[in-house]
């Protein structure tokens, strides 16, 4: 490997968030303990997001090349099995069935389905939302959590999570893959089915948007994709003084012995829709 190449490598990452689930559809906050099945149009979007994919960005159907991430949940986990029918081409599903009419009991990937490889990995599930989970998404936390105890159930028992917690883990796999590229002779790219919380808190933190008083709650559509290029450059020894201020950077990171700097730049707007064919495009769906 030459050292040109680590110097300036290029990591594509793909924020896939789920198609629409019956609990999108009324309005229901599901967060990481509540897993609906997607509605047959979120699995149609998906099945024209995998094959619009496959079309816009000059890529084989297998993703040979490729990373692909997904949440351990089953709303991803069936978005992705429509993307994998829509990239192969195979999208021969009744559309005015249910989604889960095409997949196993347990809504089971295998490492490898239609020839594209699979990581499954559970940092990508959706931020837990306490005492608001199955609920309106207009009832707050406060009142949630009022309704619970009224039904002799304390807030304790419901586990939420605060943005910083989802941050930790989400960054974290976005880390792996950027180690992952320090060690590519070319650029790589990485498809990542996530949640919209997740992908809201990413954003958030790479590019410091969304997540201040009065600043509009990003909006992150069903099926909707975020691509985000991340420039990785090689610091030379003399750069960094020791490793606790260099890992207090969030923007470095240290592969072995060598310490990287990354830089990452929005390509195109936050949750961009123009993957899903227009008539599938559902407004409603952004919680």
């Amino acid at each position: 490997m030459n050292n040109s190449t680590r110097q300036g490598a290029l990591l594509k990452l793909y924020l896939f968030r789920h198609g629409e689930t019956e609990l999108n559809r009324a309005g229901i906050v599901q967060g990481a303990g509540v897993d609906a099945s997607l509605t047959p149009l979120g699995f149609r979007q998906a099945i024209g997001v995998g094959k619009s994919f496959v079309d816009r960005n000059s890529v084989v159907a297998t993703f040979k090349e490729w990373n692909i991430i997904c949440s351990t949940m089953a709303r991803t986990r069936e978005t992705l099995l429509g993307f994998c029918l829509g990239a192969q081409e195979n999208a021969n599903a009744n559309p005015d069935e249910s989604a889960h009419e095409y997949l196993p009991d347990d809504i089971s990937l295998p490492s490898e389905l239609y020839s594209i490889p699979i990581i499954l990995d559970a940092r990508l599930k959706e931020k837990a939302q306490g005492a608001r989970e199955n609920k309106r998404n207009d009832i707050t936390q406060e009142t949630a959590e009022a309704m619970e105890l009224e039904l002799g159930n304390p807030p304790s028992a419901f586990f939420k999570e605060s943005d910083e917690e989802v941050a930790v883990r989400a960054l974290g796999v976005v880390e792996d893959e950027i180690r992952r590229a320090t060690q590519s002779h070319t650029s790589s790219s990485t498809l990542m089915v996530t949640h919209g919380g997740v992908i809201r808190v990413l954003l958030r933190d790479i590019f410091k948007v969304g997540g201040g008083p009065g600043e509009e709650r990003i909006r992150v559509f069903n099926s909707s994709i975020s691509q985000i290029n991340v420039h990785i450059t090689k610091q030379q020894e003399d750069t960094h003084s020791d490793s606790a201020a260099t890992t207090a950077n969030r923007n470095m990171l240290i592969v072995g012995e060598e310490v990287f700097e990354w830089t990452a730049t929005l390509v195109g707007p936050i949750g961009d829709t123009s993957y899903i064919p227009p008539h599938l495009v559902s407004e409603r769906s952004d919680w």
